[in-house]
Order: C-alpha cells, then sequence, then structure tokens
C-alpha cells in the first residue's frame, strides 16, 4: 500500500506559500503602475507580461524534471532563496527594462515551483483528502492576499514602492528557510526510473488534460494574473492605486471564508465538476466587474471574483494531482505547465492589440470564452469517468499504471457458485 509523507506537510506549505504569494501581493495589484513609472508604455507592458509569463512558462518544465530526479524539497527551498535576491535587486531599478528582466527571474523562481507545490500537497495525504489539504493551504494564501495589498496600500502612501519589493525579498527569504527545516520528502522512489516524454501531454487522455491546464492558465493571465485588471481598473474605473489594492484586499477577505467550503465540495462532486462550475463563475465575474462604475459595485465585483478564484485554485490543485499518475508527476505537470504558460504568454500581447481595436473590455470577454470551452471539456471528461479511472488507480500503490496506458479493469463480484463437476473452487 502506498505511503504519504503525512499532514506535516502540509501546515509546512499553507505557512512557506502563504509567505511567498503575500510577499507577490504587496505589488502585483499596482505591478502594471509600477512599469508606468519606470517609463513603459502600455504596448511595453503587454510585451513585458508576456516575457515574463515565457520566462515562468520555461521553468516549470525544468521544476518537473528536476523535481522527478532530484525531490520535491530541494527545488522549492532553492526557487525560495533565488526569488528574494530577484526582488531585492528589482527594487533598485530605475528603468523599466532592468526591472523587467529582473522580474522574469523573479517570475522564473516563482513558476518553477508550480508543478512542484502540488505534487507536494497531494502526495502527502490519501487521495480521499486532497480536498481538505488543498483547501487549508489555500486558506492561508487567501489570509495574506487578503492582508498583505492592505499592508501595500499603507506602505506606498508613506514609503513607496522600494520597500514593498524589499519586504517581498524578506518574506521569499524566510520562506525558504522554514521549508528547508520543515518539510520531509515525499518524492515516489519510482519516478528516477520512469519516462516522460513532452509529447506525451498531448496525446491520448492527456490531451484532455491539457487543453483544461492551458485553458484556465489562459483565463487567469487574461483577466487576475495578467496586466489587463490594473490598467482597467485604473484607466476605466478611475481607482486610485490604493483604492485597488484595498479593494482586491476586500475581495480576498472573502475568499478566506469560502476555503473550506470549496475543499469540501471537491471532496463531494469531486475536482472536475468543481473546477469547471469554478472556471465558468470566475471569467464571468470579471465581465461584470469590468463594466462597473459605482464603488458599491466595484467592491462587490471584487468580492465575486476572489470566491470564484479561491474555488478555481483549491480545485485546479486537486485536478492537477488527480489527472497524472504518481510515476511522472513532476514531469507531467511541468510539462502542462509549460505549454499553458506558453500559450498564455502568446495571448497577452495578441489580447493587448486587439483591445486596441475592439475596447477595453476585450480581454475579459475573451478570458470567459475561453472558461466557457474549460468548462465543455471538464463536463466531457467527467461524463467520461476519466476522474472515476484515476481515483481507482491511485490507491492501488505498486501497481499502478504510467501515464497513458489504460486503466486496468476493476474486478467483478466474487462468484461463489460451485463447479459444475463438484471439484473445489479454486482459491482467490
Amino acid at each position: 500500500m502506498k505511503r504519504f509523507a503525512g499532514w506535516g506537510n502540509v501546515p509546512a506549505m499553507a505557512i512557506t506559500s502563504s509567505m511567498c504569494i503575500g510577499g507577490m501581493m504587496l505589488f502585483m495589484p499596482v505591478l502594471s503602475l509600477i512599469f508606468r513609472d519606470l517609463g513603459a508604455t502600455d504596448l511595453n507592458i503587454s510585451i513585458s507580461a508576456a516575457a515574463w509569463t515565457t520566462a515562468a512558462a520555461l521553468s516549470q518544465y525544468l521544476g518537473g524534471q528536476l523535481s522527478d530526479r532530484v525531490g520535491r524539497v530541494p527545488v522549492l527551498v532553492t526557487a525560495c532563496f533565488g526569488g528574494s535576491a530577484a526582488l531585492a535587486a528589482a527594487s533598485f531599478a530605475t528603468s523599466w527594462i532592468p526591472f523587467l528582466f529582473l522580474y522574469m527571474t523573479f517570475q522564473f523562481n516563482h513558476a518553477v515551483q508550480m508543478p512542484v507545490f502540488s505534487s507536494t500537497i497531494g502526495e502527502s495525504v490519501e487521495p480521499r483528502r486532497r480536498g481538505r489539504a488543498f483547501s487549508l493551504v489555500e486558506l492561508c494564501i487567501a489570509i495574506a492576499a487578503a492582508s498583505t495589498p492592505l499592508i501595500g496600500a499603507r506602505m506606498m502612501e508613506l514609503t513607496g514602492t522600494q520597500q514593498l519589493l524589499l519586504l517581498a525579498s524578506g518574506m521569499w527569504f524566510g520562506a525558504g528557510i522554514i521549508r528547508y527545516r520543515l518539510l520531509r520528502e515525499t518524492r515516489p522512489t519510482t519516478t528516477a526510473g520512469a519516462t516522460f516524454g513532452f509529447s506525451e501531454v498531448i496525446r491520448g487522455r492527456l490531451l484532455s488534460v491539457t487543453l483544461v491546464a492551458v485553458g484556465c492558465q489562459v483565463a487567469l493571465t487574461l483577466t487576475k494574473w495578467g496586466p489587463f485588471m490594473a490598467l482597467h481598473a485604473n484607466d476605466f474605473m478611475g481607482l486610485t492605486r490604493v483604492q485597488i489594492n484595498t479593494y482586491y484586499a476586500v475581495g480576498a477577505v472573502c475568499a478566506v471564508f469560502i476555503s473550506p467550503l470549496a475543499g469540501s465540495l471537491v471532496e463531494r462532486f469531486g475536482s472536475y465538476i468543481t473546477l469547471g462550475m469554478s472556471v465558468l463563475v470566475f471569467g464571468s465575474s470579471f465581465v461584470l466587474w469590468s463594466v462597473q462604475t459605482s464603488i458599491p459595485m466595484v467592491i462587490a465585483s471584487y468580492v465575486l471574483i476572489g470566491i470564484s478564484f479561491q474555488f478555481c485554485m483549491i480545485s485546479l490543485g486537486a485536478f492537477r494531482v488527480a489527472a497524472i499518475d504518481d510515476e511522472v508527476r513532476g514531469r507531467a505537470l511541468g510539462a502542462l505547465g509549460t505549454l499553458a504558460m506558453l500559450t498564455a504568454a502568446l495571448s497577452v500581447p495578441l489580447i493587448g492589440y486587439l483591445e486596441t481595436q475592439l475596447g477595453p473590455f476585450t480581454p475579459f470577454i475573451a478570458g470567459l470564452v475561453v472558461a466557457v470551452a474549460v468548462f465543455a471539456r471538464l463536463l466531457a471528461m467527467y461524463r467520461s469517468g476519466d476522474e472515476h479511472r484515476h481515483d481507482e488507480i491511485t490507491t492501488v500503490g505498486p501497481a499502478e499504471t504510467l501515464v497513458g496506458t489504460p486503466p486496468v479493469p476493476a474486478p467483478g463480484p466474487r462468484d461463489t457458485r460451485l463447479p459444475l463437476d463438484g471439484a473445489t473452487p479454486p482459491k482467490e
């Protein structure tokens, strides 16, 4: 029977992940405006977003490869220290071009953890408890995402953005130390001998998994994670930087309270259905948000975004682990992440150009279209029994099959009838 690292890893990942995300959220809601301050035009910002997304995409495949070969913990620890150094250096940049290269380095270190993040949490507990594990981690992340934008808003009034980056650097450095001391390795022993090629993610049943991963990444990049949200809030809604950080935090606060419910729904209905519904609501919430002009409705739409985003993150984490078999999980998730982020990187300048032709709502309408496509694919996978197939094989342990191989049929009911010739029934 497969052994798991235990729940001790889950609080360690919850604490350190909240430190990393909290550090990012000190400045992320106004990142596009920081680029503007350093002399970048809106087109420069779109191209920059494509550049740092590409850097993040390439690092995911590397992270997956390394995590399957040398372990999950070394990758997680090294990335924290590398990201800390990049943020510290970026705080002293005086032009947008060197700031971009340093921020690309930071994003490289951030994204190299993504396949390892899901693997470490999912491999630490039994499959039936993954919903609760991811909800605990995302709960802590949501608390950080809710509080740090408020801290950032206050610091921007008092000290400016340089101190935000230095504080974020310190938080990442502290997370690296905690991970080094507390995390236990979860990498299955079979990963080193298993083979997995990049092309596997576009063949067989993994093609559907890839389409979901790519769609989720593109939808998130065009909305919450990309450059368009801050620019739209500032230019169309007329919000100040302090207001952007503050309202963003209000939505994150509401997401804190929804995390336990999201974890329970993942365990009750499965990650496929929960993720599909969450992505659909998330895409719709951004279209609703983008047309608001009154402050009460702006705040309400930020709340809807925060809640639906939390559902997406919890169910997406469970989906990423459930859809991939143990022996190749790191490499498969790395390949998926690379392909997804490269696609997202290409989508940013394309949508940025279309925005100049079609209007300021283009990124959010495009995000909704992608969300609908993701929902349709997940629904088809669920109806085909894909999630049930994986749940059957993930509890077997040594007999688990590799990605791309057909599932072993479940044994039928035990035949208790005696043979017709009166012979002794065979032993089972």
